[in-house]
């Protein structure tokens, strides 16, 4: 039911996306110059590359670029711009799960040894945690890129030219399995299953195994399937584990004289935990699909996954501030933040090609005029 109605909501919007863009009027002139300026003032710090900004409310939108996409070829920013997004995949990942709840594939109360009972046993609690447990980061399982060899293996493993400036990785696809038993297998738990909260990728690179094993497909695959082809997304894909459809923006890391080009540096094992490749148009119709509830046919998904768990400030995949909700990213070379306001019911997204910028205090220092203009017309 789902695929035929999100089928029919797509040929509706290809059929009026003239008829919507037009409809869609520009902010206030001061409005796009204040905007514009402040981006402009953030690029032109100690942070030189680039950025994107897309605002997008039921009346108006902003899409805007600032500062470089690649220094060395001193190619400017676009406000298409395709970025690693780093833990944004999160939200994806986890929608696809609860699609498989609503379908009767699987239930959030299921254990990880229903799913993957080889992996399972070697966790602590393993027979314990749920799926709902691994969604909303209340397992208690130890965090991969916090153990001691992590980052150091990257540091090995990484190619660096110190006359250019760059530093690269091989762009591989791990076996998920031979990433859990290098940094996460013999690791203590944190706590019982539902006890705390603490954010750990380890939940959700087992989330992409549970998704694997429940469709029968590869991650990349089970993306395309449930949310980029429903909804139209033609750029978004799974760095290192599909062919590249679009070329991303360079990527940089550190500040000022010391600042490196890591656009070729792959953190692979990211995944299904923070490894997706996107746009902000594609953002924007994934924020639109996901908060507007077309990826379900039961609102009270959308419901559930917007619920905090426990003690916490973060639903499923999402996290949920006191008037908006989303999810930021941080990979080398790159962070994003992508807010939605149900009150306004306003997407904001901010891509960075920069890992020392800081894409949420942007957020507040971008928003301002946009609240003033918004409430001046209400």
């Amino acid at each position: 039911m789902r695929k035929l109605f999100l089928t029919l909501l797509l040929i509706a919007l290809i059929g009026c996306s003239t008829e919507t863009k037009n409809a869609l009027e520009p902010f206030p002139t001061e409005v796009v110059t204040d905007l514009q300026t402040t981006m402009d003032n953030l690029t032109d710090s100690e942070l030189p590359p680039g950025m994107v900004v897309w605002i997008d409310t039921p009346q108006h939108r902003f899409e805007g670029a600032s500062g470089s996409a690649n220094l060395s070829a001193e190619v400017p920013m676009p406000a298409d711009g395709a970025f690693r997004i780093g833990s944004i995949t999160k939200m994806f990942t986890a929608a696809v799960v609860v699609q498989l709840v609503e379908d009767g594939v699987l239930t959030l109360d299921d254990s990880l040894a229903q799913w993957l009972p080889e992996v399972a046993d070697q966790l602590p609690h393993g027979d314990q945690i749920t799926v709902y447990q691994l969604l909303t980061h209340t397992s208690g399982l130890f965090n991969v890129v916090e153990h001691e060899a992590y980052f150091a293996d990257l540091f090995t493993q990484m190619v660096v030219d110190e006359a250019a400036g760059t530093a690269a990785l091989a762009c591989v696809e791990r076996d998920p399995h031979d990433t859990l038993a290098r940094y996460v297998y013999g690791k203590d738990a944190l706590f019982e299953p539902g006890d705390r909260w603490s954010y750990s990728n380890t939940n959700y690179t087992l989330l992409g195994m549970i998704i694997e094993t429940a469709t029968d497909m590869p991650l990349a695959e089970a993306y395309r399937t449930h949310i980029y082809q429903p909804l139209g997304m033609e750029s978004t894909f799974l760095d290192c584990y599909e062919e590249p459809l679009v070329d991303i923006v360079h990527g940089y890391s550190g500040m000022g004289d010391s600042m490196s080009d890591v656009t070729d540096l792959h953190e692979s094992v990211g995944w299904s935990a923070g490894g997706l490749v996107s746009t902000a148009p594609d953002l924007l119709l994934f924020a639109r699909g996901l908060f507007g509830g077309s990826l379900f046919d039961d609102p009270e998904m959308l419901s559930t996954m917007t619920t905090p768990a426990p003690g916490s400030a973060y639903g499923l995949g999402i996290s949920l501030e006191q008037e908006s909700m989303g999810h930021a990213g941080y990979i080398a070379g790159f962070r994003s933040v992508l807010n939605y306001s149900p009150a306004s019911d306003m997407v904001v997204m901010v891509l960075y090609n920069n890992d020392a910028a800081d894409p949420e205090q942007a957020v507040a220092d971008i928003m301002a005029p946009v609240l003033s203009s918004l409430r001046v017309e209400n």
